[in-house]
């Protein structure tokens, strides 16, 4: 009695329709375009395991796979990634969407004029494809760190440029003085010179502001 239920089992398991996908459904799958999805019809609900990831779909942040063993479907959910940052490759002529990680996960715009986002014009010779990272984590987390420097004294950036990425260097031109970074340090301490010199209304007459070096800036009037 107990070799036939366990027969039983086996069969109701891995020969029976009674868990064969039937049905699958897909929020969000305009974030992985090269993935099918539908592959899943046919195959055993129970041990179904997706043969992508999160490589295959870089635009997406997540993917949920949630079975419905009553329905005999499965649920893909991706969600989308937050757009940090545009970055331009300029010998090549393209622009990526990059997320707060530093990844590039989609083709963006080349806006042109005063920034009304975060735009970086990279002019180093290399190429850059989607799931690619842009910077090691310690670089872009130093230029994470410019643009929170920036944006919190209201300073108001024209163009972002790293020109040569061998030099580890950035510049902002504002609609003051140009700005130097290092991608190797944090920046935060040119916040209390950027204060120092606009409470000593010696602001508007600095042509640049040099923060390459650690704790020290320099500047020209």
């Amino acid at each position: 009695m107990l070799l036939l239920t366990a027969g039983g089992a086996v069969y109701l398991i891995w020969f029976s329709p009674v868990f064969v996908i039937q049905a699958v459904e897909v929020e969000g799958g305009e974030l992985a375009p090269g993935v099918d999805f539908d592959k899943a019809v046919g195959e055993n609900l129970i041990f179904y395991k997706p043969d992508f990831n999160l490589e295959s779909a870089p635009q997406a942040a997540f993917i949920e796979v949630d079975k419905e063993y009553l329905r005999r479907t499965v649920k893909f959910t991706l969600g989308s990634k937050e757009r940090y940052a545009i970055w331009c490759i300029e010998i090549k002529a393209e622009c990526f969407w990059i997320d707060e990680g530093g990844t590039a996960f989609a083709l963006a715009p080349d806006i042109k004029g005063p920034l009304v986002l975060r735009l970086i014009r990279d002019g180093s010779e290399r190429e850059l494809s989607l799931g690619s990272k842009v910077l090691d984590e310690d670089m872009f987390g130093n230029l994470k760190a410019a643009f929170v420097l920036l944006e919190e004294l209201d300073i108001s950036v024209q163009e972002f440029r790293v020109e040569n990425l061998k030099f580890r260097e950035a510049v902002a031109k504002t609609n003051g003085p140009t700005i130097y970074f290092s991608l190797q340090d944090d920046p935060s301490f040119g916040r209390a010179v950027v204060e120092q010199l606009r409470g000593s209304g010696e602001w508007s007459a600095v042509n640049y502001l040099d923060l390459r070096v650690p704790g020290r800036a320099y500047y020209s009037q």
